[in-house]
């Protein structure tokens, strides 16, 4: 069948549905799934993916929800995070959170945007590719993948490495990208340095060393770092210092060790031995030690993971087939050119392009910087186009 005919298949039935698509996402949104809270946000994905037809579906060891469309040579692999951030207050809000609203075509609630509007699209890609008959040489995976907002990459990482059977030819990570096409996005690591003095009595300050005070000419320089290389497409990268913890048992004892923690974003794949390498002129001028921090992570199911937290950037070019094809696709639906950009902010395609260097492209209904704000919230009619997307990318990509 040709992209065209199929193309338009899925937008009918995508406009015809809307109002389920709608109620899904609003009952979706009414389901709690703060970070290491996602149980029964998974359980609930996965029975509605069931009840959809997908071939088969499954909650793998880690606490990730995935499902599988098709079973063709073309292997594809749909990722979006199912945990949101805490809810917030209801009065910050005027309304509650978890309940959403839907006005003058906006759903509004935790978990709207970031990312329960993509999860919507994929689940209702899949339920249209299977009542519409549109077969192909495709395997479309779909993972709600858990715990990203805490340590974006971890679980997908642990994920890979649990379902050996998932082995991706290409990679689509849904995230509110304002219906753009995504090729890339800066890194980013965290960056400790521990000084270390000597703790006294603050009233007898002068038989110590403040750690404090020492760490200073540090958190100074960091301050001033402003020239790093850039990338054509990225731009340059960054560092700010984010949070300085004083190891003392009292507010009247000078601290004896203090550590200076520093937001460094990657812009050029900088491994982590050149991110030391970068500070250590700094690190040394106040008898510091740098080291890049790790994360332990325990999932609502009890998998432990242990994470560098060292995310690198991606990009993959313009020219790619991957990302030709989604611009096929965007202008085959829309009949517009799509814009092609970058995302500032980092996701799991750290891991799942980054690391793995599997080509990957982003996509996702909203505004991605209405994130975590008391203003977490998406248009229904993009959600609908993010639908559409997600349905006709695997028959383009199979047809290559």
């Amino acid at each position: 069948m040709e992209t065209a005919d199929s193309a338009g298949k899925i937008s009918s039935y995508m406009e015809q549905n809307k109002a389920e698509i709608v109620t899904f996402l609003r009952n979706f949104v009414a389901i709690k799934s703060v970070t290491y809270e996602e149980e029964a946000a998974v359980r609930w994905y996965a029975d509605q993916l069931k009840d959809f037809g997908f071939d088969e579906v499954r909650i793998d060891p880690v606490g990730n929800c995935i499902g599988r469309i098709g079973s063709g040579k073309t292997v594809l692999l749909f990722d979006a995070h199912i945990d949101t951030v805490d809810p917030g207050k209801v009065e910050d809000w005027g309304m509650d959170p978890l309940k959403s609203s839907y006005d003058d075509g906006i759903i509004r609630g935790r978990g709207a945007v970031d990312d329960k509007a993509c999860l919507t699209g994929f689940a209702f890609a899949g339920k249209a590719l299977k009542e519409l008959h549109l077969d192909g040489d495709y395997t479309m995976w779909v993972s709600a993948s858990i715990s990203e907002e805490d340590v974006e990459g971890s679980c997908v990482k642990a994920m890979m490495e649990e379902n050996k059977d998932i082995k991706p030819d290409y990679i689509v990570v849904g995230e509110a990208s304002e219906m753009r096409i995504i090729r890339g996005h800066k890194g980013r690591a965290l960056i400790k340095v521990e000084v270390t003095g000597k703790a006294a009595h603050a009233s007898a300050a002068w038989r110590g060393e403040n750690a404090l005070i020492k760490a200073l000419p540090l958190i100074k320089g960091i301050d001033d770092m402003k020239e790093f290389v850039k990338d054509p497409f990225l731009g340059g990268g960054s560092i700010e210092v984010t949070k300085v913890d004083c190891d003392t048992p009292s507010l009247n004892t000078i601290p004896g060790r203090v550590t200076v923690t520093m937001d460094r974003r990657i812009s050029c794949g900088e491994r982590v031995q050149d991110l030391l390498n970068e500070v250590k002129p700094l690190v040394d001028q106040v008898g510091g030690k740098a080291s890049i921090d790790v994360e332990r992570v325990t999932t609502y199911t009890g998998y432990q993971i242990e994470q560098e937290d060292y995310f690198p950037s991606w990009v993959i070019p313009e020219d790619h087939v991957l990302i030709a094809t989604g611009v096929t696709t965007f202008k085959t639906l829309f009949d517009r050119d799509p814009v092609v950009g970058s995302w500032d902010f980092c996701t799991n395609a750290t891991h799942l392009c980054g690391r793995t260097g599997i080509p990957a492209i982003g996509f996702g209904p909203g505004d991605g910087s209405l994130c975590h704000s008391t203003q977490d919230k998406v248009l229904d009619s993009e959600v609908v186009d993010a639908a559409k997307f997600y349905a006709l990318f695997p028959l383009a990509m199979a047809g290559k």
